[in-house]
Order: structure tokens, then sequence, then C-alpha cells
């Protein structure tokens, strides 16, 4: 695959509609207002703390957030509805412990650049089997793409130490964080009568990042590595707890698994029918 053809291969506009639609009901559910936040890009002094709350916070700034997300959701006022809705969830993002936020408000952005509105009856192509026209070059996609990557490879590489490898950072977040539902201090996870060994599962979740990090970008692979991810993720529930996060890159295994390559390759069927066409009419 070129680089060209990698970033600049028209994007399936109905691929780009669905994701566009899931995103924004998701980030309905992840942004929601529940309990006080604790901000951390603002300095931490009581009038800023409680500006933040009173203005980003309030039941107006969240209701025309909601009405933008909408609009989103249904396809209204083309990029300007999804552009829209991330500068109104901006301030929401950087919360403290809210990766999930951030992780879905750069791909509502990048999906955003898309076109996914239903284009006008005169501009369906009648040579293109879905009768639509692309959603524009897929680089948007490939963006979302490589965050998914760069989320599993960073957790990777934050674990390639001898401290994580051994178990012992694991025995000692058990002990001390509160979102952990399991006690390592034996150096073991049990699960019912089986006792499995903590260096064991820090080895293990290395080895599942890392091949998640990579393996999406193997075609015949995507299929396989999703259903990887998905029980690695339902795995981790009964260990940690991670809130929205685990969910949210489980939606954006959609950026791989949807067909966002289907305009390209239909162009490329009709060049080279076009290209054998041509061959056999000039013998």
């Amino acid at each position: 695959m070129t680089l060209d053809r990698f970033l600049f291969a028209p994007a399936d506009r109905r691929s780009a509609r669905i994701f566009r639609v899931l995103l924004a009901l998701v980030s309905v559910a992840v942004f929601w207002p529940v309990g006080r936040a604790t901000v951390g890009w603002i300095t931490p002094t009581p009038d800023a703390a409680a500006l933040w709350e009173a203005v980003f916070r309030s039941t107006a700034w969240w209701c025309v957030t909601l009405a933008a997300l909408t609009a989103c959701a249904a396809g209204l006022g083309g990029r300007a509805s999804g552009w829209s809705a991330a500068a109104l969830l901006l301030p929401l993002v950087f919360v403290r412990g809210a990766q999930s936020r951030q992780v879905l408000w750069f791909a509502l952005v990048a999906v955003s650049l898309l076109r996914t509105a239903s284009p006008p009856a005169a501009a369906r192509r009648d040579d293109d089997p879905g009768g639509e026209p692309p959603a524009g070059p897929i680089w948007p996609v490939r963006l979302i793409q490589l965050q998914l990557s760069a989320v599993y490879a960073v957790n990777a590489w934050a674990k390639l130490t001898p401290e994580y490898l051994s178990g012992d950072v694991l025995i000692g977040l058990s002990r001390a964080m509160p979102n952990f539902l399991v006690d390592l201090s034996d150096g073991s996870l049990h699960l019912g009568p089986l006792a499995v060994p903590v260096w064991l599962c820090a080895v293990g979740t290395l080895a599942i990042e890392s091949a998640l990090a990579v393996g999406f970008w193997v075609p015949k692979l995507r299929i396989a590595t999703a259903l990887l991810g998905i029980c690695f993720h339902a795995s981790l529930q009964w260990v940690v707890e991670i809130g929205w996060l685990d969910w949210v890159c489980l939606l954006l295994y959609l950026a791989f698994l949807l067909p966002f390559e289907r305009g390209a390759t239909r162009r490329e069927e009709r060049v080279r029918m076009d290209d054998s066409f041509a061959s056999g009419a000039s013998r």
C-alpha cells in the first residue's frame, strides 16, 4: 500500500455516517455531568473551580451541547455540527482521570472532518453500486486508527519494566488502589480453584496490549484481534475498574472493522475493468 493510498483513498460515506452516529451517542453517556468534577487544566483555586462548575457544567451549557450532539448524530448541519459539539465538549475533556473523554473527543473531531450527510439525488453516482460519493480522503480515519494503536502501545511500553513484569507493581496497586477488585497480596490471581501467578498476568497483559497495538494493521488479523481485545477488556472488568475507557477503546475498533476503504476498492475495480475493456478493444 502506497502512502498516497493510505492517506488519500476515498472513505466510504456510509461507514463514516455509522461511525459518527455511534461516536455522538457514546459522547452523551461519557460526558454526562455526574457528581463534581476535579479540574486539572486550570489553577485549582476555589474561585476558578467554582466558575468552571457554574459555566461548563451548568444545565444551560449541557442542553446546548446535547443539542449539538443530537444534530451531529442526525447529520444535520454537515460537518459544522460535529465541530460545534467538539468545541462545546472541549472544556469538559481535561478533567482529571478522564482519559476516555480525551480519546473520544479526538475521534469525534476526526470523524467530523468527513462528509457524512446524505448527498442530494443529483450528486449520486450512477457508476457506484452504493450510489453515494465518498466522504472525502480517508486520513481522518487513519488518525483514529493511529490513536487506538497509540493507546495500547503506550500502555504496553509503560509495562516494559522488571518491576511490572515480576508482578510487584500489580501487587502494590491491588493493595493501594481502591479501583482494584481483587487482592493480589499472596502473589496469585485466584480464579475459582485456579491460582494464576501475578507475574504471568503481567506478562500476558503486556503481550496482549502489544498484539492489539499491531494486529489491527494486518487486514487478515483484524477480526481475531478484535475478538482478543473484547475478551481482554471483558476480563479486566473482573480485576480493575477503568471506567469508560474500556468501552471507548472497543468503540474505536470500528475504525478498523467498518468498510471505510470500500470506496477505494470499488474505484480500483472500475479502473481494472476499464483497462481490461480498453485492452480487449485494442486487440
